[in-house]
């Protein structure tokens, strides 16, 4: 039997709540069916960052499915989005707020948000696939970047949790829906912090990767391969050189680390990370395309940005003197 393939498509540093809203969103298509390839993605913790591998049959089923869709009713997607767009509306008016009141108004949140989660993962999707039909693709592309419906979201239950919760104060990172109104003790959420596996319907594992993979090997990993060389190559975002000291930023309590005339070194950027980039000589992502937020906010400050080099945070460390050839699309070592 062919093993199933896993590729890691994101690091975040969003709470596994957000994550198990995905994944569940993941797991039957528009039609109620289920999905065959599970489980839809692995969320492993690492140094509080939750690194998302896709389940590579799984998305491409989903994907197939939803084209599917259309080509039996066309009239579908602005069917779907009538009523995303009313929910949406509802999480838009906690967005102001700095937490929520008490826990049941977090549950009920969560709830919208995996309500919510059914139309997002359908404009998101669409936007991104070639074969969605032109005239649904320009209206989810234009969704896409308008959209707002995440944002907050994060803040407010990492906020709402560690206001309950004092102990989990910078770790709640790992606590999932279930355990809203008890969290894991202190030890176990610092153990979660450091490295841990969570697999939707299954409890969090105190694990690595790796470790995961040893007692998994129904599963094949996809890795990005690391230069052996001291240079790596991405995308142009803004073209321009510079040369300056690498900070990596995976977290947003990391962002104080980035100095004048650093180079800023992250999985994406977000608008979170504006005052970091504006102090770096230099930006470098692990994740984006021309249209990333990286790319976007190097136009608009005129420095040199490579993009999309899939590694960065893994290949540089903390210090090394580096060279940004942003002419070429290349990061090197010094």
């Amino acid at each position: 039997m062919k093993k199933q393939q896993f590729h890691k498509k994101l690091t975040r540093d969003n709470s596994l709540i957000i994550q198990e809203v995905w994944d569940r969103g993941y797991a039957q298509d528009y039609y109620g069916n289920s999905n065959p390839f599970l489980p839809t993605q692995i969320n492993y913790v690492v140094d509080g960052v939750v690194e998302i591998w896709d389940n590579i049959q799984a998305i491409k089923w989903f994907e197939d499915q939803i084209q599917k869709k259309y080509k039996e009713d066309p009239l579908y997607f602005s069917s779907v989005m009538k009523e995303y767009k009313k929910i949406a509306s509802k999480t838009g008016l906690y967005r102001k707020k700095d937490r929520f009141d008490s826990l049941e108004e977090l549950e009920i949140f969560i709830d919208l948000l995996q309500k919510g989660t059914y139309g997002f993962l359908l404009f998101y999707h669409s936007a991104g696939d070639d074969r969605t039909p032109p005239e649904i693709r320009k209206e989810a592309l234009k969704i896409r970047d308008e959209d707002k419906f995440y944002d907050n979201a994060d803040r407010l239950i990492k906020a709402t949790l560690e206001h309950f919760f004092i102990y989990t104060q910078g770790k709640s990172i790992s606590i999932l829906s279930h355990e809203i109104y008890q969290p894991p003790d202190q030890e176990e959420l610092g153990e979660r912090f450091q490295n841990s596996i969570y697999v939707v319907g299954n409890s969090v594992q105190i694990k690595t990767l790796q470790e995961f993979a040893n007692t998994n090997q129904q599963f094949e990993y996809i890795f990005d391969e690391i230069p052996e060389n001291n240079v790596l190559k991405g995308q142009i975002g803004y073209p321009g050189f510079a040369k300056g000291h690498v900070k990596i930023l995976k977290r947003k309590d990391q962002l104080e680390k980035c100095e004048e005339g650093d180079i800023l070194i992250a999985p994406e950027t977000t608008p979170d990370f504006l005052t970091a980039m504006k102090r770096a000589v230099a930006i470098v992502t692990d994740e984006g395309g021309i249209l990333c937020h990286a790319a976007i906010v190097a136009r608009e400050l005129k420095k040199p940005c490579v993009i999309g080099t899939k590694v960065a945070t893994k290949f540089f460390k903390d210090g090394e003197l580096v060279e940004v050839d942003a002419e070429n699309g290349i990061v090197r070592k010094l």
